[in-house]
């Protein structure tokens, strides 16, 4: 079925709801694309014995529990840990190997969509394209195409060549025709099993209803028609609905219109009153039948005469309507296939068309940020536009800013946070002779243990300033343990408040506020509770997605899974092994081999 503003339903047994590269690499495997072990020379020794049986066989129908036990890094997913291990082998100790595996396009094509808000890659469009990654640049390659970066000089990618890479990604793979891009998923919930038709008690989903019955009408008299061509159409009587399983029976000869009808002596009822076909009016006998539809067999013989001799046509194609009252709300209809555990609403941003799906299995991919947290300042005050939530709005308004004053001073730039983004703008900020304000809570903050100094240098020197406040730096001033706690609009004025109480006002330019993000996951019903820890807010960094790890669905929701960082994978080297866990359980559950 086609999807459109009627509120028709397209059925796929897999919905992805985010096309960031989670979502990409979970399409490509799919699309029957699967990894087969050809190598066993990995530095683990451990997992090099454990491979050796395996050589030349497909990885999805190996043990993979007992390949990845044992593995350890940055993610506490064992298939994750395991793709990492056979596609990057030993790139924690500084190795660069051959993968060990190598994609080939043997296994089942499982009908998919990929729904994301803009163009294949997620955020990665939405990030400073000037911004180095964290990950070296071989590390940021999907399955079967190699990225390399622009700029040879450097280990890092910038952002742009990333999420350009992705785009070009879909379309070499062949993937965009599973994806569905521009398109806001509004709302995603489960069908009850009892009752998979209980939405239709809506209007919408009335509506729905109504516009099927009318397609099943309209088919029925074109089967009718093809069937029977009577001599005469006067005399028209009134007609009755005739019961549903007629209709159903109807509905059969369509594409055969060579059929014929075929009257079933065990059928014929007198005075049926929910099966009424009327005779020509010359006759004084009225008999009420039911027919069906066979492609094999001539009429029979009714009274001596042929079965299309003895019907009214007119009465036998309205005998055949359905009356939409009729149809009970149980029934099954196309939106409630009995496959369908989802139903996903979602609206096309280019066009405002609403969209409806249904599938099997539904995986939530959508990434951990959507929206920035943000700080309660106060509750009576709406945020004025200089206050932002993330640095890509901070380098589009400063460039504007500093244009307006040609050449003239500007206010410093106040910015609140202490992570990796927070760093980021402190950097684009005094890279435009711009003065910084840098507001933090812990005196001796830690921007990131695990990050060498020889390849992240500029982290290392923000780390620096912010360690030794009293020293002296250009454009830049450290406020550690202190918080905002007022602003003033009109005059740009923000007052910062150390833990002692002690007050500080002062002007600025704009207020970026980096503290962190989390997922949108606000088109899932109200009452779901996914995180491990339940109390608390998702976070996929410290309470991501309760699943199980070994095959990515989430505990206590039936056919509902998550990849990427909602599973607490947070770099693109590990998003493989979520797809492939993934995949792996629906090919056990579906029996592929």
């Amino acid at each position: 079925m086609k999807s459109g503003n009627q509120g028709e339903v397209i059925y796929k047994e897999v919905i992805i709801i985010g096309n960031g590269p989670s979502g990409i690499a979970l399409s490509f495997l799919l699309s029957g694309n699967i990894p087969y072990v050809i190598s066993n020379s990995h530095p683990d020794e451990m997992l090099a014995a454990r491979l050796t049986p395996a050589l030349g066989q497909c990885l999805l129908q190996q043990d993979l529990e007992t390949l990845s036990s044992g593995l350890e890094g940055r993610t506490t997913n064992q298939i994750s840990l395991l793709m990492d291990a056979l596609l990057h082998p030993g790139a924690d100790i500084g190795l660069e190997m051959e993968p060990l595996v190598e994609f080939r396009k043997t296994g089942n094509k499982i009908d998919h969509v990929v729904l994301g808000k803009g163009p294949p890659g997620g955020s990665w469009h939405r990030m400073d394209p000037q911004i180095l990654t964290l990950s070296l640049a071989s590390w940021m390659s999907l399955p079967g195409l190699p990225f390399h970066s622009t700029d040879s000089r450097e280990k890092r990618a910038y952002a742009c060549d990333v999420a350009n890479y992705y785009v070009q990604y879909t379309e070499k793979m062949d993937l965009n025709k599973h994806f569905r891009n521009n398109v806001q998923v509004t709302s995603a919930e489960p069908v009850d099993c009892e009752n998979k038709c209980h939405n239709l008690h809506s209007e919408k989903a009335r509506t729905r209803k109504n516009n099927w019955v009318k397609k099943i009408n309209k088919e029925i008299k074109e089967s009718v028609e093809a069937c029977i061509e009577p001599e005469s159409v006067e005399n028209r009587e009134e007609y009755r609905s005739c019961f549903i399983s007629n209709a159903i029976n109807c509905l059969m000869m369509r594409g055969r219109r060579k059929s014929r009808c075929k009257r079933s002596k065990e059928q014929m009822v007198d005075d049926n009153p929910m099966r009424v076909i009327n005779l020509n009016r010359g006759q004084e006998k009225k008999r009420s039948i039911s027919f069906c539809c066979d492609s094999s067999n001539v009429c029979d013989r009714y009274d001596g005469k042929s079965f299309n001799d003895s019907i009214n046509i007119y009465s036998l194609r309205n005998s055949c309507s359905l009356d939409y009252n009729s149809v009970p709300l149980s029934y099954n209809f196309p939106c409630c296939d009995s496959n369908s555990n989802w139903i996903v609403n979602a609206s096309d941003g280019n066009t405002g068309e609403k969209i409806t799906y249904s599938c099997k299995y539904l995986v939530l991919a959508t990434g951990g940020n959507d929206l920035p947290n943000r700080l309660d300042i106060s509750k009576s005050k709406k945020d004025p536009s200089w206050l932002l939530y993330d640095s890509s709005s901070l380098e589009h308004n400063l460039n504007s800013y500093v244009t307006e004053r040609k050449g003239g001073e500007v206010d410093p730039i106040l910015i609140v946070g202490a992570g990796l983004s927070a760093a980021d703008a402190v950097i684009a900020a005094r890279a435009k002779n711009v003065p910084v304000i840098h507001v933090f809570r812990n005196k001796s903050p830690d921007l990131n243990k695990q990050l060498p100094e020889n390849l992240y240098p500029e982290y290392h020197k923000v780390h620096q300033m912010m360690v030794n406040p009293d020293s002296t730096y250009p454009l830049y001033t450290a406020y550690p343990e202190y918080n905002l706690t007022d602003l003033n609009d009109k005059s740009r004025t923000i007052t910062l408040t150390s833990k002692e109480g002690k007050r500080v006002e002062l002007n600025v330019s704009f207020a970026v506020v980096l503290v962190g993000s989390r997922p949108d996951l606000s088109f899932l019903p109200q009452n779901f509770k996914l995180a491990i820890r339940k109390n608390l807010p998702l976070d996929c960094k410290t309470n991501p997605v309760d699943i199980n790890r070994l095959s990515h669905s989430v505990i206590g929701y039936d056919n509902l899974f998550v990849i990427g960082p909602l599973a607490g994978d947070n770099f693109v080297r590990f998003l493989p092994g979520g797809a492939l866990a993934v995949v792996s359980e629906l090919y056990r559950r579906n029996n592929y081999s």
